[in-house]
């Protein structure tokens, strides 16, 4: 193998001592530095290595470029270039298997360099080579947050050359000011090197760029694998008689310690069955080249006239060599030609096989971000990054302490506190029950930290259903929700559009045990029932609801704007966002509306389900330590849409309005033929949800919201107030995906 460090130093001479200890370390083979700030004057040497250097041609110390390789290594140095716009210093390696050019670039970022000298200065580096440096261009093609018309040129001629780009998934350049986001500046550019490569960033050096470690070998690096309990082949017969033999239906089900120790033992269970009857088998991958035959001769038989001539060295061996060599070229482009028009071809919106096509092509290299910590530091590593959003969740899952109403607080704990109503038990569920819902099951569902996948589940033996079974009957019985099932492990997506180096730009993605998740499912059945037959969910709410999707609900907003402009009507639209809505749910609030609509049976199990939950953050495979989640429902629940839909379904209405609410989706439409009563309509609407959602702890984020007026005529009204903050006016609103303008075209 050969291990290469690349290095924007901002001046070598002071970080000599430190780097000289990181070379020898590390082992590293050969060092690509830039921004040396080396004249005529300095002097710089390192034991052990010989140093290759490009001083900036004005001789003042700024820019410039230098190779240290390690004296072992066979190499030999190339012509350098020194201009005010590149500096770079080059070396030829001759150690087998590693026969190519290595050059080190720096390209001040005050200068500009065109296509055409940057063709240039890779042309001289031969065929074969791979320069590393700082080139001040960033594109989102090698992982930069945003594009430079130096990156789009560089990118030009990597496309224009056939070269590629090697760059590190972390930033490489950590700047100082606070108004100024770290970035990748550091990377490689490499032309016919075929080697296998493993690429980071390191911490040790101290300067304003981060050292980046590249490792080429002849071997593959095999990434370490993902947590999974299959990671081979499954007996699935050994699996289910080895629960048989273990699993005994004989256990006491009567308090919660009873069920945490049953949920506790039948996942154990499961672990060490599926642990014991799989077999690590190495797997063995196929050639997937499918090269015709009439060109694997030609290969034959140019690798004979090749191995002729170097024989012979007779210029009719050498013609035929070549002629041989421009028909092999030939035949592999057409053939490429000819795959990829069979490719298109085959491409249609059916399969999904044009989208996944398309994005492949458009997609971009993503590159994680650091995360900006309160005190201005950086969070890089996944370690930090996981133990800030912790700390960020933490303060996020509790309820808006400003907004909660003391005496409201005391009168609804004290109504909590009240006696229940006696109710009839719930039907219990049956082994058909349990077995139906595993077989319907995602195959796709994550697993959460137990890593029982649906695909185990549905190998399950009969016995183990029943057990299962018996679990979830003990849950109806004893109305506790066991404490396993609480632990959530946390991934955090990145909302669209949103800067990736705060913590607020990520939504928290829970993935639960998918034993709890099957318990919610047929849990929600029984509760749905109960609401459709109250009418709990107001007829505006199309979210989780059956026969009601966005479709339905964008359809109804499009007729009745369409309708309103038929008629020469004034359509005045109101769009709210609320702030962190699943996670800011207030536990006590949502428990007393429960209260009075579900039986006691689910009531106290939803109020166990949503008690004493935690969870812990996973970035890569580093996790956080397990926080307290005082307030909110899991996103990536199955009972957490529904619940805020009855925590809402309270909201409001307005005669002479129109609600619009899908989960946390909330719009008014407002139409006359008068704009004025159009507008004093939805502001009448807005000023009785001011006290609405004060009392159930709703913020809203006004400077995010939306007010536009749908109208064929030409006027303009003054704009809506929620909270004496008047909502943006805009052209063109966005709904459930949906993108509506003023006329509707």
């Amino acid at each position: 193998s050969l291990t290469i460090l690349l290095w924007n130093a901002n001046g070598l001479n002071s970080h000599r001592d430190e780097l000289d200890i990181l070379l020898h370390d590390r082992r590293i083979d050969i060092a690509l530095l830039t921004e040396t700030h080396f004249t005529s004057r300095s002097h710089f040497y390192i034991t052990d290595y010989k140093t290759y250097r490009t001083d900036h041609p004005d001789d003042t110390a700024h820019g410039g470029a230098a190779i240290l390789v390690r004296n072992t290594l066979s190499h030999h140095s190339l012509p350098s270039t020194s201009t005010d716009y590149l500096q770079s210093s080059t070396v030829f390696l001759t150690a087998h298997p590693f026969n190519f050019s290595l050059a080190s670039v720096y390209c001040p970022p005050n200068k500009s360099i065109s296509q055409d000298r940057f063709i240039s200065f890779f042309n001289t580096l031969g065929p074969s080579f791979l320069s590393g440096g700082d080139y001040n261009a960033k594109h989102q093609q090698w992982g930069c947050r945003t594009t430079n018309p130096r990156g789009q040129t560089l990118l030009n001629v990597l496309l224009s050359k056939n070269y590629s780009s090697i760059s590190p998934d972390q930033p490489t350049y950590w700047p100082t000011s606070l108004s100024k986001l770290p970035d990748i500046l550091d990377f490689f550019v490499i032309s016919r090197i075929f080697h296998y490569f493993e690429i980071s960033t390191l911490t040790e050096l101290s300067s304003d760029h981060s050292p980046v470690l590249i490792t080429l070998d002849t071997n593959l690096f095999r990434s370490s694998p993902k947590p999974s309990l299959i990671c081979g082949s499954v007996d699935w017969k050994e699996f289910q008689t080895k629960l048989d033999h273990t699993l005994n239906l004989h256990t006491l089900l009567k308090t919660n310690e009873d069920l945490d120790n049953a949920v506790q033992h039948f996942t154990t269970l499961i672990l060490n069955s599926i642990r014991q009857s799989t077999t690590h088998n190495r797997i063995q991958r196929a050639n997937t080249t499918n090269v015709p035959l009439y060109i694997r001769l030609l290969i034959t038989d140019k690798r004979r006239a090749r191995a002729k001539w170097q024989r012979s060295r007779y210029p009719s061996d050498k013609r035929i060599y070549n002629r041989l060599t421009h028909l092999l070229r030939a035949e592999l482009k057409q053939l490429r030609n000819e795959r990829f028009q069979q490719f298109t071809l085959c491409l249609t919106t059916e399969d999904k096989s044009l989208w996944t096509a398309t994005k492949r092509i458009l997609s971009y290299k993503s590159i994680p971000s650091p995360l900006r910590q309160d005190d201005g530091s950086w969070a890089a590593s996944d370690e930090d990054k996981a133990s800030l959003f912790a700390s960020y969740l933490s303060s996020v899952f509790t309820p808006y302490s400003d907004m909660v109403d003391s005496q409201f607080q005391e009168a609804l704990l004290e109504d909590l506190d009240s006696p229940l109503p006696l109710s009839l038990p719930p039907k219990p569920f049956t082994p058909s029950d349990v077995q139906y819902a595993i077989k319907h099951l995602s195959s796709k569902k994550t697993p959460g930290f137990d890593l029982i996948t649906p695909a185990i589940l549905r190998n399950l033996p009969k016995k183990a259903v029943v057990f299962l079974t018996s679990i979830y009957n003990g849950i109806l019985q004893t109305t506790y929700f066991p404490i396993l099932w609480k632990f959530s492990i946390i991934r955090p997506i990145l909302k669209h559009k949103k800067p990736q180096h705060l913590p607020s730009s990520y939504r928290p993605i829970s993935l639960l045990s998918v034993l709890a998740k099957i318990f919610e499912k047929l849990l929600l059945k029984h509760i749905l029932s109960i609401l459709e037959v109250s009418n709990v969910i107001p007829d505006h709410q199309f979210g989780s609801r059956r026969h009601h999707s966005t479709i339905q609900q964008t359809h109804r907003v499009v007729v009745t704007i369409a309708s309103s402009d038929e008629r020469k009507e004034c359509c005045s639209w109101a769009f709210f966002d609320v702030k962190q809505t699943f996670d800011r749910v207030w536990h006590p609030e949502l428990l007393w509306k429960l209260k009075g609509i579900l039986p006691a049976t689910y009531y106290l199990i939803l109020k166990s389900y949503l008690s004493d939950r935690y969870f812990r953050v996973q970035i890569g495979s580093s996790f956080s330590p397990f926080k307290h989640a005082e307030a909110g429902v899991p996103q990536g629940s199955i009972l957490g849409p529904i619940l805020y839909s009855v925590y809402t379904a309270d909201i409001p209405t307005h005669p002479d309005t129109i609600l619009l609410t899908y989960a946390d989706d909330t719009a008014i439409l407002s139409t006359n033929h008068d704009p004025v009563i159009a507008h004093r309509n939805l502001q009448t609407h807005l000023s009785s949800l001011e006290n609405w959602f004060k009392k159930w702890v709703i913020k809203l984020n006004e400077t995010k919201s939306q007010n536009i007026t749908f109208t064929l005529r030409r006027i303009t009204l003054p704009p809506v107030y929620y909270n004496l903050i008047p909502l943006p006016v805009v052209n063109v609103a966005r709904n459930l995906g949906l993108y509506l303008d003023r006329r509707l075209t």
